[in-house]
């Protein structure tokens, strides 16, 4: 079903600078104040193509990625390859691995059921991806996508092309190989070809290639797959162990008043007072006992812990809602608990004490503190061609930019 291919990329030369400091997080999840520090790094980093600045900044970062081949800061690899990587990172105590293999994947339309989403997408950001990928030409960012099925990986390194072992910023050991053998790239494509792919992160950058496919179809049709019928893409295994989802916490920008919101809890949930934050946090993360529900903490300014679940009145409001949709903790609270907040009036944190604290200091009102989602209800979700809320997912590490550059003229 999903077809993969080897490619040739521009790679950073040693001429560059350390790959540690060229490349970037995706371009989304970047903090004006990250972006600097990364722009400060080195000339040709990344950073300054994937977030370009000026008021021609789609132009200058084509201009930029000329410049990058003219002064032999990148150079085409001279034969096509995948790129095996492993990421070694901790997260709640744990050190983990997580292997990839970074490829190209042809674009499928959603409806035929090979590339599968779980999230919605925005016309304002796909708009900006689409006028930068006009002017490159180039996918600057992979997508992160993972099939379920195992891909056997991390036994690929050993006979692999060591490139690059260094420690980002994060703390997380990026190790990467090439994959030059034309038996293992074949064995490569076979295992992936009976497939579906579901896209973890980059659903904007996904949609606006497929959009700039569909405009580059138009303007050349042709027989057989052209460059820009491909995405560059890191592909993972639901049965790697390093697979990790990490929880995204709320916290209102305005908090509802205070009285109002536990009066609703009293009306429509289950009600457990856990001693404090950390306690409640436990039991978030603590595997359910019995049928699952959706369950969320709420901190309150009193300093109660509040284990919140479903009573009888969310039960009723959360049956009108598809069953794959209803188990989620995250539509329990933007679909019944605070219906009335928009997504874009939370503040997001991946960060448990860091959510805690916000309240025990005083610097917020209230606090929702959410259980790690699983993998498995992304698949369920993307099955039912149904969408999760925003920042319903994190996974953990990211994929950097900068690893290679994918060319689609």
């Amino acid at each position: 079903m999903a077809v993969i291919r080897p490619f040739r990329p521009f790679r950073y030369t040693d001429t560059a600078g350390p790959l540690a400091e060229l490349i970037a997080p995706p371009y989304d999840v970047i903090s004006p104040e990250e972006r600097e520090s990364l722009a400060a790094r080195r000339e040709a980093g990344a950073i300054h193509v994937i977030l370009p600045r000026g008021e021609e900044k789609y132009t200058a970062a084509a201009d930029l990625l000329a410049d990058w081949k003219t002064r032999g800061l990148i150079a085409r690899e001279e034969e096509a390859s995948m790129f095996l990587s492993c990421q070694g990172f901790s997260a709640g105590g744990r050190a983990y691995q997580r292997w990839g293999l970074l490829t190209t994947l042809q674009l499928e339309k959603f409806e035929d059921n090979i590339v599968l989403p779980h999230e919605r997408t925005l016309t304002g950001p796909k708009e900006d991806r689409l006028r930068l990928i006009r002017a490159c030409r180039t996918n600057l960012s992979p997508i992160f996508g993972f099939v379920d099925a195992p891909l056997g990986l991390d036994e690929l390194a050993s006979d692999a092309i060591s490139i690059a072992d260094f420690e980002d910023d994060k703390g997380v050991q990026q190790r990467i190989w090439k994959i030059t053998d034309p038996k293992v790239l074949q064995q490569l494509e076979e295992r992936m070809a009976a497939q579906q792919v579901f896209i973890a992160d980059g659903h904007h950058r996904y949609e606006t290639a497929l959009g700039y496919r569909d405009e580059r179809r138009a303007e050349a049709p042709g027989e057989g797959a052209q460059d820009f019928d491909f995405l560059l893409c890191h592909l993972c295994s639901t049965r790697d162990a390093g697979l990790a989802v990490l929880p995204t916490h709320r916290i209102p920008k305005t908090a509802p008043e205070l009285e109002t919101f536990v009066d609703r809890c009293k009306t429509l949930c289950s009600i457990t007072e856990m001693k404090d934050g950390q306690a409640l946090w436990q039991a978030l993360e603590a595997p359910q006992e019995g049928e699952r529900q959706p369950r969320l903490g709420a901190l309150l300014p009193d300093g109660r812990a509040l284990l919140l679940e479903p009573g009888e009145g969310a039960r009723k409001e959360l049956a009108a809602i598809a069953p794959e949709l209803a188990i989620l903790d995250v539509t329990f609270l933007h679909n019944v608990l605070m219906p009335e907040i928009p997504n874009d009036q939370f503040i997001y944190t991946h960060d448990e004490t860091e959510t805690i604290d916000a309240v025990n200091s005083g610097k917020a009102e209230i606090a929702i503190l959410l259980p790690p989602p699983s993998v498995e209800d992304v698949l369920s979700i993307s099955r039912a061609a149904l969408t999760m809320p925003q920042k319903s997912t994190y996974f953990y590490p990211k994929v950097p930019s900068g690893i290679a550059y994918n060319p689609i003229d």
